[in-house]
């Protein structure tokens, strides 16, 4: 019984990981769903849970991959999925810019909201996210993904409670909303099964890039089953909120007074639903729920960092947490300045960008060669370790 509690949690703890890496700023803020599933009306909804599948699969695969490999960072899981060196430069390239992108819509983000609810100075916000970032990453996976699990906790419990508070507002009319759109009279909404698959694809693909960060922490994974769980928990939390908020956005769109689909005037679209709504008290709470999921995002980035970077600058097996929160502030201020790009256009460019680089950079590789060369045929020809493999 002890046992099975024991890998549920680590099963648990590894998928709010990649839950955490995820609903950072768009999520959390509605830009991203926005972006890549309201606009496709229903089907936005549909394929949003495809991608997820999509992507579960591919860390199933890659968790177990680093489990078996000992592949703890992303750059010796390319060399040895590929088995070419050179690639990891490429995946260096596409980390770099999921960092800037992802990290620095984060950082827009809580900056933003807390000028915005608070007037406070944009960089409190910034500087907040990376001292508490550089703490939790100084101490180790575990830490992390003890953390993540908490985090997660919260920010779904929140963004539920706040779904459910502004649906039974009575201003919100999903029905009214689909039939509206059905009917060509909602701007910026086309449904497209085609174009939201696609959507679904390219976001995935950008997405792929928490595979570093799964990386970073299957050294806990004790066997295929718990690898497996892990991938399954992603694949229904992941999925879940981002149709509860594909639906609350098609909803938001009969709010009289305010557009949701206009992101040039409202940046932060959830943020904006609840200024609409009247919920004052209510952006409190969402705010301090953005700056969880924006530390979240912030720390498995990060942590993902150290795996591949702390090389240059620890021996094997040492201890520096002290240089290990050093690099972690490093790259959350050079995020920082990515920042003043903005969230929308960071997210609409900067990740349709890495989507399609990561395509045959991560996707493919998961999905055929790291797939393939966990398989037990594979792994018995070549006389590879079969611990856990069965269990």
């Amino acid at each position: 019984m002890n046992k099975k509690q024991s890998t549920l949690s680590i099963a648990i703890g590894v998928a709010c990981v990649w839950m955490g890496t995820h609903f950072g700023p768009g999520v959390a803020s509605g830009t991203q769903i926005l972006v890549y599933w309201v606009k496709y009306g229903i089907w936005g909804a549909v394929a949003s849970v495809l991608a997820m599948a999509l992507l579960g699969y591919c860390i199933y695969c890659s968790a177990e991959f680093s489990r078996i490999y000992k592949t703890y960072n992303y750059a010796d899981w390319t060399k040895e999925v590929w088995g070419v060196k050179w690639i990891v430069y490429l995946l260096d390239f596409s980390f770099i810019i999921v960092m800037m992108t992802a990290l620095g819509g984060s950082l827009n983000a809580i900056g933003t909201l807390m000028y915005n609810q608070f007037g406070l100075n944009y960089w409190i916000g910034v500087i907040l996210v990376i001292i508490c970032a550089a703490l939790l990453c100084a101490y180790g996976a575990k830490l992390v993904s003890r953390a993540s699990s908490y985090m997660m906790y919260l920010v779904l419990a929140v963004l539920a409670v706040i779904i459910i508070m502004a649906l039974s507002s009575g201003q919100l009319h999903l029905g009214e909303a689909l039939a509206n759109i059905n009917a060509g009279r909602t701007n910026g909404i086309k449904p497209s099964f085609l174009g939201a698959l696609w959507s679904g694809i390219i976001y995935a693909s950008f997405q792929a890039n928490v595979i570093g960060n799964i990386s970073s922490v299957s050294e806990q994974l004790p066997n295929r089953s718990t690898a497996r769980k892990a991938a399954v928990i992603g694949v229904c939390g992941n999925s879940l909120m981002l149709v509860a908020l594909t639906l609350f956005f098609l909803a938001s769109t009969t709010i009289q007074g305010y557009d949701v689909m206009d992101t040039a005037s409202n940046p932060l679209p959830f943020y904006g639903v609840l200024h609409a709504l009247g919920f004052s008290g209510v952006k409190l709470i969402y705010v301090i729920t953005v700056f969880v999921a924006v530390l979240s995002t912030a720390v498995g980035f990060c942590f993902g960092a150290i795996a591949r970077y702390s090389k240059l600058y620890r021996k094997p097996d040492e201890k520096t947490p002290l240089k290990d929160a050093i690099l972690v502030a490093v790259l959350l201020l050079l995020c920082a300045l990515a920042s003043k790009l903005g969230i929308v256009k960071l997210v609409s460019t900067g990740y349709t960008i890495l989507g399609y680089l990561n395509l045959p950079l991560l996707i493919f590789p998961a999905i055929v060669l790291a797939n393939r060369k966990i398989r037990k045929p594979y792994l018995t020809a070549h006389n590879m370790d079969m611990s856990g493999v069965d269990e």
